[in-house]
């Protein structure tokens, strides 16, 4: 009987050993539920502050590589428009998305292309393109300004406007009235993307004059 009795308690504590295993397993490889519901309700709320408008989160999953949630959604008006959102610790507010590259790609900012081209008629076409920092080297080559002092995520999307012209040699003053302008735009439009204003002579110019507008609207000379 009594070795009855410890082979059940061997079996018990055998098959509890084996339970938190598949669940240890589990969260580490999908998260746990109470995170999932944690991020979603801070995702919910981040995207609709950063962009003033609604959106539709339709899934929250775990990425195990970099031990980090991530989101899907869409503005709740245009559901063709999927965009993910994530874990950012390099992010002000612990998030990062790409909704500025979806956007960008659509018919959505048709409007907002023609007032910047307006803006800037000798801007280079062919750069005219949203990317997010991360993927941004290997596309414009290793002599683009770094980030790093901007404090700008590398998840962040970034959209250049580059013109072929020696900063020394344009109107500053009148260039800087119309980074003030779009800035303004941008603000209006409730579109936080990350701008990059560069004039170089040469394409890859390491002496290229660039300035960044921020998310927030801030003109920054480097």
């Amino acid at each position: 009987m009594r070795n009855i009795k410890a082979t059940k308690i061997i079996l018990m504590v055998f098959a509890g050993l084996i339970l938190s295993f598949s669940v240890y397993a589990y969260t580490v490889f999908y998260g746990t539920p109470w995170g999932k519901q944690k991020h979603e309700t801070n995702m919910q709320s981040y995207i609709s502050e950063k962009y003033q408008t609604d959106f539709v989160l339709t899934k929250i999953s775990y990425n195990f590589l970099s031990e980090t949630y991530q989101g899907y959604a869409y503005p709740k008006e245009h559901p063709n428009l999927l965009f993910i959102i994530e874990q950012d610790i390099d992010a002000p507010l612990g998030y990062s998305d790409n909704y500025p590259k979806v956007m960008w790609d659509s018919e959505l900012a048709a409007n907002l292309k023609a007032q910047i081209k307006e803006l800037f008629p000798d801007l280079n076409e062919g750069m005219f393109k949203a990317l997010q920092i991360k993927d941004k080297g290997e596309f414009f080559g290793p002599n683009i300004p770094t980030y790093q002092e901007s404090r700008v995520s590398i998840l962040s999307t970034s959209i250049p406007i580059d013109i072929k012209a020696n900063w020394a040699q344009v109107n500053q003053k009148s260039e800087i009235l119309k980074m003030k302008k779009l800035s303004q735009s941008l603000q209006e439009a409730d579109f936080p993307v990350l701008m990059e204003v560069r004039y170089y002579e040469n394409e890859m110019n390491e002496q290229a004059k660039v300035f960044f507008i921020t998310e927030k609207g801030e003109i920054i000379e480097k």
